[in-house]
């Protein structure tokens, strides 16, 4: 039985975070003055950002999907179970979770894949009852007999 459930949506105030952060970069290496033969290094900045930027939105969208916290220290996620190697860093907006997968994935374009992952919970990505609970569980560490709409069997 899970201690925790929920379906993640994509969070937007992360995506838009992101986005206002990439621009003011961009902004800065444009707005820049660069010396006539800098031209080179000005665009592969550019470039690099621009990709940054499009990374980052990719990989906020695709944190989305069903989650559940198994214990207080085992979370269900991408059809995996991961540890929570730390304690998780709360703030109001959100809850910054260290993750190492139990057991390796198969195959091998998933071996060269990292174990371990960092995941950003944003409080706009889950009601407002699912995001209070989780963290009264994280803070706690006690699960809320009351709160049966959360208490799903897997």
């Amino acid at each position: 039985m899970a201690l925790w459930h929920c379906d993640l949506r994509v969070s937007w105030r992360s995506q838009l975070f992101s986005l206002a952060v990439h621009a003011a970069l961009i902004l800065l290496i444009l707005l820049t003055p660069w010396p006539p033969g800098y031209w080179m290094v000005w665009l592969i900045l550019m470039v690099l950002m621009v990709f940054l930027a499009i990374r980052s939105q990719r990989r906020i969208s695709a944190r989305h999907g069903e989650i559940s916290l198994l214990a207080q220290d085992k979370l269900l996620w991408r059809g995996q179970e991961w540890i929570i190697r730390q304690p998780a860093w709360m703030i109001d907006s959100g809850i910054l979770l260290s993750l190492r997968r139990e057991k390796p994935r198969e195959g091998w374009r998933r071996a060269f894949r990292s174990r371990k992952q960092k995941l950003w919970l944003a409080s706009d990505s889950m009601s407002q009852e699912e995001w209070r609970h989780l963290r009264q569980v994280l803070l706690t560490g006690k699960h809320d007999a009351s709160s049966k709409t959360h208490h799903h069997p897997l």
